[in-house]
């Protein structure tokens, strides 16, 4: 596995993998005096200094040994010539700084550097590769952002710095940053296994802090009841919980409970309860206390995905009109205190439908720019008046009015639905489940649209001898998506399914398949992709009979 090496120019103090300070001038000088001497050293932040001698080309023609850019104490640039006794250009003696000088996880290199005099502009490079030229020499000079792609990839890199001063004078100095990051798709941290039995995650969330929220269900003395668990995500040691959310009816991957993140640092578990009705806890594992609310909808009705549409909280399930038939429902809700603000229903006309008989059902929606999209599936009558069922795409604007909805026309497979759907930073969205031909089994189908909302590629993942579906999909900081799911294997049996792609086309960048000890539906219902690319994932899996939980993360 290769990893690509970024580089950002950047004049802010932050840094996200490292946690670095930056080198005060003094440090700098005392890593120069000892860097002189022959000595590599550690600067007052623990990161590593190099200087090289080189030829300093004066603007006159002369020379001078030594290298070097030059920076003031603040990292402004003076300006001017700067000559010793005889007349000549002083030489530029230069230091270089990496901050972590290697790297073993995807995260930020802080390139510093001192001058023993003041210069005009910085050029870095990669070897002989440019990686930031005419840079000003600021504190950092740069960020270099190692992730996992495939360039220039795992082993030893030459930084090599080049200052310009503003009478001519060149220095240069250079440093070896060795890059070697854990493949994509293998663990972070031991998985976590629920230890008791007829349990599951279905949902799944990051905290601020980077803890993670899972939702899921356990067995009780009163039955089923949704939970809500937290993990430290450095270690995947339980934080808080499990907290019993009360009896639900209906639990499993793509039908909940499904779980959500508030900016008021509570999370939001959308369930299926006991009647049946849809219910929304407010919830704060880490307080004493940590049920703040709890709100429930109308007899007939099930809550399958969650999100936010500004400080709404938004729902989406079905309303059942008949045993086996239902509309589609998205609730809105008031995240103070749940009180219900709006309901939409979507269901075929009574021209298409007259004894509204086909069925309809959301599962996932998030904000799309200032959209609501909200993704399902609905039957549709074709050929000889059978039912189809289709992916269908709605939608709203964060006040809840019906703005656009797009259904599949079965282009490549008869039927498919939307079970999952996530926003792209470069605009636009990707919504995925499972397409098939009538009478054969399902294969994971991803599609692609627009900003606008225009339908745009599809992907069908090759799996003929095995049914398989996708219950969960995210985008990592390096434009890769991260499906998740399961895939059947002997009839008896089906494996938790996580996998990454580059896009409509190519084989996957990685693969995970992780199957219980015992034989049963092991799958991973949701996944949530941190900011550095981790990717946290949750599911369920057999042993001894019985489903359990688990929760696992790995690296991007």
């Amino acid at each position: 596995m290769h990893r690509r090496l970024w580089t950002i120019p950047c004049i802010s103090l932050a840094v996200a993998a490292c946690s670095l300070e930056p080198p005060s001038y003094a440090a700098y000088t005392a890593a120069l005096d000892h860097l002189s001497a022959g000595t590599d050293t550690e600067g007052s932040s623990g990161s590593t200094s190099t200087t090289t001698t080189t030829t300093a080309l004066t603007s006159s023609g002369a020379t001078a040994t030594g290298s070097s850019w030059a920076t003031t104490s603040d990292g402004e640039t003076a300006s001017g010539g700067m000559t010793g006794d005889d007349g000549n250009a002083l030489p530029l003696e230069v230091a270089v700084l990496l901050g972590p000088s290697s790297v073993s996880k995807v995260g930020e290199v802080l390139v510093n550097v001192w001058t023993s005099r003041p210069v005009k502009t910085i050029d870095i490079f990669d070897g002989e590769e440019p990686l930031v030229l005419g840079a000003a020499p600021k504190t950092p000079v740069a960020v270099l952002e190692v992730t996992s792609d495939q360039s220039p990839g795992d082993g030893m890199h030459m930084i090599r710095a080049v200052a310009h001063a503003e009478d001519g004078v060149i220095g240069q100095a250079e440093r070896d940053l060795l890059i070697d990051v854990a493949p994509g798709g293998t663990d972070v941290w031991p998985p976590y296994v629920h230890a008791g039995p007829v349990s599951a995650f279905t949902g799944v969330t990051l905290l601020g802090d980077q803890s993670i929220a899972a939702s899921g269900v356990i067995e009780a003395k009163e039955g089923l009841v949704a939970v809500v668990m937290q993990f430290d995500g450095a270690t995947g040691n339980v934080e808080a919980g499990p907290i019993s959310l009360g009896k639900i009816s209906v639990a499993a991957a793509g039908h909940g409970p499904a779980i959500a993140a508030g900016d008021d640092g509570a999370v939001y578990v959308a369930s299926t309860r006991a009647g049946t009705t849809w219910a929304v806890s407010k919830v704060r594992p880490g307080n004493p206390l940590p049920l703040v609310w709890t709100v429930t909808g109308e007899l007939g009705t099930q809550a399958f995905g969650i999100t936010f549409a500004g400080n709404r909280v938004v729902v989406v399930g079905a309303s059942e009109v008949a045993p086996g038939t239902h509309d589609l429902k998205v609730w809105w809700l008031a995240t103070e205190d749940g009180e219900l603000l709006d309901e939409s229903t979507f269901a075929a006309g009574s021209e298409d439908d007259p004894g509204n008989l086909l069925d309809e059902l959301g599962r996932a929606a998030t904000l799309v720019g200032d959209r609501l999209v909200v993704v399902g599936e609905r039957q549709i009558e074709g050929e000889f008046n059978n039912p189809y069922r289709r992916a269908v795409v709605l939608h709203y604007s964060l006040a809840g009015i019906l703005l656009d909805e797009w259904t599949s026309p079965g282009e490549l497979l008869e039927e498919d639905a939307g079970m999952a759907v996530a926003p792209l930073r470069d605009g636009g969205f990707v919504v995925t489940g499972w397409g098939r031909n009538v009478f054969t089994i399902r294969q994971v189908l991803t599609r692609w649209f627009s900003a606008t909302g225009e339908a745009g590629p599809v992907r069908i993942e090759s799996t003929p001898g095995n049914d398989a579906i996708a219950y969960a999909i995210g985008e990592d900081r390096e434009g890769k998506l991260v499906l998740a799911g399961s895939r059947k294997t002997p009839a008896t049996d089906a494996d938790a399914w996580i996998f990454a792609i580059s896009g409509p086309l190519g084989a996957h960048t990685w693969d995970v398949i992780r199957s219980g000890p015992g034989k049963g539906p092991d799958q991973t219902a949701d996944l949530a992709i941190g900011p550095w690319g981790h990717v946290s994932v949750v599911g369920g899996e057999f042993a001894d009979l019985q489903p359990r939980a688990f929760a696992m993360r790995l690296y991007p």
